[in-house]
């Protein structure tokens, strides 16, 4: 058994302008984990010297943190993580993979193999909201808080009175959803389905329709079964 870390120190990379990795951030700090987040950085866009070696003077300056976290990095800025933990002195990377542009299996690969050597645990959730403990206790103590959603459900008259988001999604996708459930009746189960899913699309859901080769579904079709899932799993206990 690892000993939990109170403080994960998390320093984050994302695209300016972007809703997907600033309502990740939100959701985090509302949360009342903002202790978690040491520093961020946005890219305006893709440096035109990405490639060159000799100059890496776009790469953003870290402060020395536990965690790196990729939200919404197009893939040729994703190909810039490794050196980001390095320079971070990071033990831990979680790529966010809500887009199959943002990391081929083959960039994936490559990642992993180059985070591996140089020391640094990686995930690339598919997509973020899929989270889950992997047995590393920096990744973990983030994937406690925040990734597949996991619920405690109350029934009361049919109808759902009470819902503890005990795992959310980074986005803050559940909790909203939680509160839109309340009211609402467990059978039939279609009609839950079609609240959840008005629910999960009124937030809404950042992730991609893009069909994914690896998944053969569209990323945010995914999102959506994982919260099923979970109010399924939470309704299953009720005694």
């Amino acid at each position: 058994m690892f000993k939990r870390r109170k403080v994960p120190r998390a320093f984050a990379v994302i695209m300016e302008g972007e809703l997907y990795g600033r309502r990740i951030i939100n959701h985090i700090c509302n949360e009342g984990y903002s202790g978690w987040i040491w520093g961020m950085h946005e890219f305006e866009e893709v440096p035109a010297n990405i490639l060159d070696d000799s100059d890496m003077g776009f790469l953003p300056d870290p402060p020395k943190c536990d965690l790196i976290l990729s939200l919404g990095l197009p893939a040729e800025l994703q190909m810039i993580i490794p050196e980001i933990a390095e320079r971070a002195g990071a033990k831990a990377v979680i790529v966010a993979v809500d887009d199959p542009t943002w990391v081929p299996p083959g960039l994936r690969k490559q990642l992993e193999e180059e985070l591996r050597e140089k020391g640094v645990a990686s995930v690339f959730p598919k997509p973020l909201c899929s989270l889950e403990e992997v047995g590393n206790p920096i990744i973990d103590e983030f994937a406690e808080k925040f990734g597949r959603p996991k619920l405690e459900i109350e029934v009361s008259g049919g109808r759902i009175s009470k819902i503890d988001v005990l795992r959310g999604s980074p986005c803050g996708s559940t909790c909203y959803i939680a509160e839109k459930l309340i009211g609402v009746s467990v059978e039939p189960r279609e009609r839950l389905w079609e609240e959840l899913a008005k629910a999960h699309h009124s937030y809404p859901c950042l992730a991609s329709m893009r069909v994914d080769p690896e998944i053969g579904d569209a990323i945010l079709h995914k999102s959506q079964y994982l919260i099923r899932e979970a109010v399924e799993e939470a309704l299953s206990c009720i005694s």
